[in-house]
């Protein structure tokens, strides 16, 4: 197999600043915040139901402002509200195959045809011309005329930032919300449709030519009018993860500002909405087209101390279905810390122990009425070696801990912090698909390598065949933006925000 090397993160991530204006807030140090985050507090009280919060200003919805509302403000619906269910094209158009670059074949409607896709080669993977997030950009300006985003990357950042997405794997589609700290301002939601295959903006972002010039410290995640206003009101429901402005009523949407979504973005099909528990839990409606905050329990943030309690600033968040409860775990910044959950009907929250203090920064994936994880072999963490799957059943509230059968050397795994672990779980062959860096040639480089792990059969053996092809290799920015469709019968990969779509038919 010949070696994908590991890709470096080249942006920063020291944010001193930011952590010095919420230290008096949250209570926190950059230690408990590896990346700078500030922790998962919420600057004040919640009321019992859960939707509007005692002793602050402004809708609790997001979506209305105090004092009017601004047509180019990021309160405004794009126009493009997609389609809520897949559908193939049935046109004759059937698009172009150029070596591993397919440019798809659409019907008058513009959906992709189903001839189309049957060009697709299988094995290997295959890039889809056309794809990239930063297409967008022409039409962002043209809703916003003028806008500018702050950070470093642009639009790419949404992706590219530490960012996953919510993914509604039966409609073959998902949405991106991310950004955040130097990487990107734009707190826009946006949306991608494999029947089209293309992005699309959900909902506009906040127009910066709204905030003043000192909107922003050393990070793009802390909106300094909010936390000036915590300072002068405790007691306040505002918190600096929204833009709220006591001076400038255009700019206070109430909106969510950017920041690094991880692996906490999730789609909810029962209630049709888009939700994350990164630092305060935020549910984007579908159907009203607007984002309502939540603050974790009745305890002001500075309660929390991400050792013994939320440590939020990165992490997962799951939808349970069956006891119709967001789970939210913020084991992913090495706060081993307890997971906590809202319940959806009587608006409680809840501690929940979830994570045993053994691993962080493993990919979790749910299957069935169980999250299932695979932690770095032999990484920092304690007790990951041999390899294992660590699994948490939601009905029983149990762990059940498989190791695997495998030819790894413990000296030969990566020991340093390592936030590349990917997995998806491929039903129709019953088979996990993982990534990490394992040094197997002994030269020290501790290349990415592909894995196939059969649960039933408790084993792990490498698989180079889904590195063919269009693939540009693993890198360790992906958090949950590989996985599989069966709309399509293949896997996918949002592999960067300014580079196309990658998909794997299987064999």
């Amino acid at each position: 197999m010949s070696a994908v090397r590991l890709e470096r993160r080249s942006s920063a991530w020291v944010f001193i600043v930011a952590l010095a204006v919420l230290g008096g807030l949250a209570g926190c140090s950059a230690s408990d915040s590896p990346h700078g985050e500030p922790p998962g507090s919420d600057g004040g009280t919640r009321s019992g139901d859960g939707g509007t919060q005692d002793g602050g200003t402004g809708s609790n919805d997001g979506g209305t402002q105090d004092g009017g509302t601004q047509p180019t403000d990021g309160g405004t619906q794009f126009p493009d509200a997609g389609s809520p269910s897949f559908t193939w094209g049935q046109g004759t158009d059937m698009g172009t195959l150029a070596g591993d670059v397919w440019t798809p074949g659409r019907d008058g409607t513009g959906l992709v045809n189903q001839v189309s896709w049957a060009i697709v080669p299988k094995g290997r993977w295959v890039e889809v011309s056309g794809t990239p997030i930063t297409r967008l950009e022409a039409e962002l300006e043209a809703a916003i005329p003028g806008y500018r985003d702050l950070g470093s990357q642009g639009l790419s950042g949404v992706i590219n930032a530490f960012s996953g997405i919510a993914l509604d794997a039966p409609n073959a589609r998902w949405w991106a919300f991310g950004g955040g700290h130097n990487d990107s301002a734009n707190n826009g939601l946006y949306r991608f449709d494999m029947s089209r295959m293309r992005w699309s903006i959900e909902k506009l972002p906040d127009n910066p030519a709204n905030w003043p010039s000192d909107a922003y410290g050393n990070t793009l995640s802390v909106y300094l009018p909010a936390a000036d206003y915590i300072r002068k009101n405790p007691d306040s429901d505002v918190y600096p993860d929204e833009f709220f402005d006591a001076d400038r009523p255009a700019a206070s949407t109430r909106n969510p500002v950017a920041r690094h979504t991880y692996n906490g973005l999730v789609y909810n099909p029962d209630l049709n909405e888009v939700a994350f528990g990164v630092r305060r839990m935020w549910r984007y409606s579908l159907d009203t087209r607007t984002w309502k905050r939540h603050n974790p329990f009745d305890t002001p943030g500075s309660k929390y101390d991400g050792a013994t309690g939320y440590g939020g600033a990165a992490g997962w968040t799951f939808w349970d279905e069956v006891k119709r409860q967001y789970l939210f775990g913020p084991t992913e910044n090495y706060n081993y810390s307890q997971w906590w959950s809202f319940d959806i009907d009587d608006q409680t929250w809840k501690w929940e122990v979830i994570t045993p203090p053994a691993w962080a920064f493993a990919q979790m994936v749910k299957v069935g009425r169980k999250l299932v994880s695979f932690p770095l072999p032999g990484g920092a963490d304690r007790h990951t070696f041999p390899p294992q799957l660590i699994a948490y059943n939601l009905d029983t509230t149990q762990w059940e801990f498989s190791p695997l059968d495998h030819g790894l050397e413990l000296a030969r795994c990566f020991k340093g912090d390592f936030e590349g672990q990917i997995m998806a779980y491929v039903a129709p062959l019953n088979r996990y698909i993982a990534a990490f860096r394992y040094d197997k040639d002994g030269d020290g480089i501790f290349e990415y390598r592909t894995y196939v792990i059969d649960a039933t059969a408790s084993t792990l053996r490498e698989a180079p065949e889904y590195e063919v092809g269009a693939f540009g290799g693993w890198h360790d920015l992906v958090k949950n933006r590989f996985f599989y469709l069966a709309t399509h019968d293949a896997l996918v990969l949002v592999r960067k925000g300014e580079e196309n779509l990658r998909v794997f038919k299987l064999p």
